[in-house]
């Protein structure tokens, strides 16, 4: 009974975490917009295989997140929370397969402190609340280790990680098999252990792993000409070598960030890593590995990004887990010292990060107003004020699971306020803008983007948008409709002076080139704004359902004349 109530908090902790406010705000540029709006738009155009973007081909990635959100849409609508549901439950799943590989290395409390370090963890936090192929790609990373020390340890059928490797590869390409390939096999050779791949299945492992990963691509390059050169070049080695497909960076990228990515737990973090080299033994050493392999093989890319460097957080929150569990169970007065050190400096930090929060939150009143802000205030005081007690509950019974609460509510504090406020938060998403398209724009109305590329309009507005000047792969297109929605500007000027209406998605810095135009301003969020060519009648204004945009428009706002 014990056991099943321990559990129960777990998993609500984790529900919390995960699924609070998860659909509160709105589709975050660009990635998050750009894996929810290809979802969004197979559901739409019922083809499951040929991922579009914008309704023009888009064979970045393999489909599996866009058929996991388009499930989600189907469960929950068409909408933020359907989604990113299966961010929620893929999450949990993590969770859970964090706790059981720390219980089979070590014990059940090990498990559960490495479960909640995890799941507080800003960047495991993160990359559960924006669609993107790094949550999914963690999950199955983690599923395959899991799956190796079974079979490594209790010498259970390893066909079971072969499989998940194969649906891996529907994630992100290569990367999960290679990460998981270069970890198990470096593991083996350095433990004396190569001799065991004789009954590592790996022929059978093989054909599975085939079975699952490759009709998919095999469909896709037969009806597509040069798909496998693109594949290959553009969106591997091109990764790899000095193009670094858009984002180059040096090579100590990940040194400063893998830090941030961990907090609050980073000065935690630290020791439990030392120990773990100090104390090593065979478990420590296979979670070592597991944390450093990844670190290096994503350094030594040209292209970084801060999510590529997940798969290193399973593993350092069980290494982290099993410093906690050995400092509760053996506490001395070093190890006191260490954790009162520690909790002061992440108490700083967080205070910190709540007043640079406010006062940003202040100084954009249009966003969002000083009242509003003061029960946030008053709420992160009560927050703080419980923290602050622990501490001297804490000293006084000598107690160290108080502290790993005290850093877990921290964790809270922190995040708690990004959820609440959802879009009234100064962040990239501009659902506001969308809606307020989507609501006055007539069937027979072109939307147009001008020199920018929202991705997620598309999914607030219900339809294609056009592009101006911005460039899209178009290859493997085998029709001349996408021409339709991809145009020059000398082509929208003509539009422009036509007698249909366009509402146009345009960036303040270039409303300059529309001196001498006539225009009328619709609405505005941060540095976009939207305007037609035709003035809108009074009753499309007051017909416009104002439901959710009173913090950034009202009706006076509408019908605002430019240029000229």
């Amino acid at each position: 009974m014990k056991k099943f109530c321990y559990g129960l908090l777990l998993f609500t902790i984790a529900c919390y975490f995960l699924f609070f406010h998860l659909g509160s705000y709105g589709l975050l540029e660009t990635t998050d917009a750009r894996y929810a709006e290809i979802a969004w738009e197979m559901v739409k155009t019922h083809d499951f295989f040929i991922p579009h973007l914008n309704f023009i081909k888009h064979f970045h990635k393999p489909p599996f997140t866009y058929w996991v959100t388009a499930l989600g849409y189907k469960i929950l609508g068409e909408n933020e929370w359907g989604a990113r549901f299966f961010l929620g439950v893929f999450g949990l799943f993590t969770i859970i397969i964090v706790f059981l590989l720390a219980r089979i290395c070590f014990d059940e409390k090990v498990g559960t402190f490495s479960s909640l370090i995890l799941i507080s963890m800003l960047g495991f936090f993160a990359v559960t609340h924006v669609v993107s192929t790094d949550l999914y790609l963690l999950f199955f990373i983690t599923l395959a280790m899991y799956c190796f020390l079974r079979w490594e340890r209790f010498g259970h059928s390893l066909l079971w990680g072969w499989a998940v490797l194969g649906v891996s590869a529907l994630v992100k390409g290569p990367v999960g098999p290679i990460l998981v390939g270069v970890t198990c096999l470096l593991y083996l050779a350095l433990t004396r252990q190569l001799q065991r791949l004789r009954n590592a299945q790996i022929g059978k492992g093989i054909i599975l792993f085939c079975l699952i990963a490759l009709p998919w691509y095999g469909w896709v390059c037969v009806h597509h000409k040069g798909l496998i050169t693109y594949f290959v070049k553009a969106q591997f080695f091109s990764r790899i070598g000095s193009e670094g497909m858009g984002h180059p960076h040096p090579w100590y990228y990940y040194f400063p960030l893998l830090p941030a990515l961990t907090f609050p737990w980073t000065f935690y973090l630290l020791p439990s890593f030392i120990q773990a080299i100090y104390n090593l033994n065979k478990e420590k050493f296979f979670f070592l590995l597991w944390a450093i392999v990844p670190f290096i093989l994503f350094s030594l890319m040209k292209t970084k990004l801060p999510f590529y460097i997940l798969p290193c957080l399973p593993p350092l929150a069980i290494l982290g887990g099993k410093w906690w569990s050995e400092v509760f169970s053996n506490p001395s007065n070093s190890s006191k010292i260490i954790l009162i050190f520690m909790i002061i400096i992440c108490f700083i930090l967080t205070l910190g990060a709540l007043v640079m929060a406010l006062s940003l939150y202040r100084g954009t009143g249009n966003v969002i107003e000083w009242q509003q802000l003061k029960s946030l205030w008053w709420g992160e005081v009560f927050v703080l004020g419980g923290i602050t007690i622990l501490f001297l509950i804490a000293k006084y019974l000598k107690h160290h699971s108080l502290h790993f609460i005290a850093v877990l509510a921290l964790s809270n504090a922190f995040f708690h306020p990004l959820l609440w406020y959802g879009d009234k938060l100064p962040i990239n998403t501009y659902k506001s803008l969308g809606k307020v398209i989507y609501c006055l724009a007539k069937p027979a109305d072109i939307i147009v983007q001008y020199k920018i590329y929202l991705r997620s309009l598309p999914f607030y507005v219900k339809r294609p948008t056009v592009l101006v000047d911005i460039p899209r792969e178009t290859q493997f297109e085998d029709n001349e409709n996408y021409k339709k929605l991809l145009i020059d500007h000398q082509t929208f000027w003509q539009w422009w002076e036509e007698n249909r209406r366009i509402f146009c998605l345009i960036s303040k810095k270039h409303l300059c080139e529309f001196i001498g135009k006539k225009y009328f301003v619709v609405g505005q969020r941060r540095k976009y704004v939207v305007i037609t060519n035709k003035p809108l009648a009074m009753k499309e204004v007051n017909g416009f359902s104002w439901a959710g945009c009173q913090t950034l428009f009202t009706p006076g706002f509408y019908l605002k004349p430019g240029g000229i």
